[in-house]
């Protein structure tokens, strides 16, 4: 009988992580590739010019930094309040970062091998970089098991009731696909003056959005088969002298959660509808409520504070967007989960955009 070799004892599983932890682990990291590839230069290149094919590792180096600058400004709790499987989607931002520092600390290692000492090939400086970063991707990977934003996955709109001020769970449900909202046709009477040049000049008809958990609605208009809801619709809302597009969609995913009439002012048989006029509004006192929240602001760790992060009309909504977010550039998380364009241009160019930072 042959002899049994013993196997080699399984090593134990990473340590667990969160994202906001290892942003810092793998922003450690790309410091010491950093420093390493400056103190390889000026060991062996130094004072003559820095060959381009090495050259080029530093602008790459430096885009990644920024990408987990970006990246730890953002509220892990927060974005968990908004969207499904939030861990997951923030944990393969990182899983992509730890892979281009992996080529990078090979190809650095390689190049200077290659071109300046055979010896590296065996003394392998980046080896204990390498070794690191592979178990920071261990780590990452086992993110999603964990959910550590979100241990109970429960979905956003059942995370909290709805409260006055809050995102509305109805809102939240389009934001994850969910949408339950009910459409019914806009009354002519109810079109503000805009509107109704819009139906002469192109037909069509104006439909609303309402909410099924609240008392919000949102109108569209609607002028063919292919463009027929709120998702597909390609009307496109803008104010002057504020560089933002956006669609009703956007307002619809922004929405403050509004007890139904008759739970605020008694019994109604007709309950008052809060639809957004673009160019109106019903009154005073409607218009100095907040009606919307800003997802951006909310996803990178601040509360919802009237005047600050909530706002009373889609008109304020956009010039905040406009002053606070065109630039700089928000985190690549909240353009891609949120289908935001810069310029009209979205990551994926066949992608449709909700709203578009101009």
């Amino acid at each position: 009988m042959a002899d049994l070799v013993p196997r080699p004892p399984t090593p134990p599983p990473p340590t667990p992580t969160t994202v906001p932890q290892a942003i810092v682990d793998i922003t450690a990291l790309l410091d010491e590739i950093s420093y390493k590839l400056q103190t390889l230069i000026g060991y062996y290149i130094h004072p003559d010019t820095t060959p381009t094919q090495i050259k080029a590792f530093e602008p790459r180096l430096l885009i990644l930094q920024e990408r987990l600058k970006a990246l730890s400004k953002l509220s892990y709790i927060h974005l968990s309040h908004l969207i499904d499987n939030s861990d997951q989607f923030s944990s393969q931002y990182l899983i992509s970062i730890i892979d281009q520092l992996l080529n990078a600390a090979l190809g650095i290692q390689k190049v200077f091998a290659d071109h300046y000492d055979p010896s590296l090939h065996k003394r392998l400086p980046f080896s204990t970089i390498w070794k690191t970063l592979e178990y920071r991707m261990e780590q990452v990977r086992l993110i999603p098991h964990r959910s550590p934003s979100n241990p109970r996955r429960v979905i956003p709109e059942e995370q909290r009731p709805n409260e006055i001020g809050r995102f509305c769970s109805g809102a939240l449900q389009m934001i994850n696909l969910r949408d339950k909202g009910k459409i019914s046709i806009v009354d002519r009477g109810n079109l503000s003056e805009a509107d109704q040049r819009k139906m002469r000049d192109f037909k069509g008809v104006f439909l609303d959005w309402e909410c099924p958990e609240c008392n919000f609605k949102v109108h569209f208009r609607v002028s063919s088969s292919t463009t027929s809801n709120i998702h597909s619709t390609d009307e496109i809302h803008q104010h002057d002298s504020i560089h933002v597009q956006y669609r009703s969609s956007f307002l619809a995913k922004s929405h403050l959660y509004f007890a139904p009439h008759s739970k605020t002012l008694g019994t109604s048989k007709r309950r008052e509808s809060v639809t957004v006029s673009l160019s109106k509004r019903a009154t005073t006192s409607r218009a100095l409520r907040p009606e919307y929240g800003c997802l951006f602001c909310y996803a990178l760790g601040k509360d919802l504070e009237f005047g600050r992060t909530t706002f009373a009309t889609p008109r304020h909504l956009a010039e905040h967007l406009s002053v606070r977010h065109r630039k700089p550039a928000l985190p690549s998380p909240l353009l891609h989960r949120f289908s935001v364009a810069i310029s009209g241009k979205m990551a994926q160019e066949r992608l449709r955009w909700d709203v578009n930072l101009l």
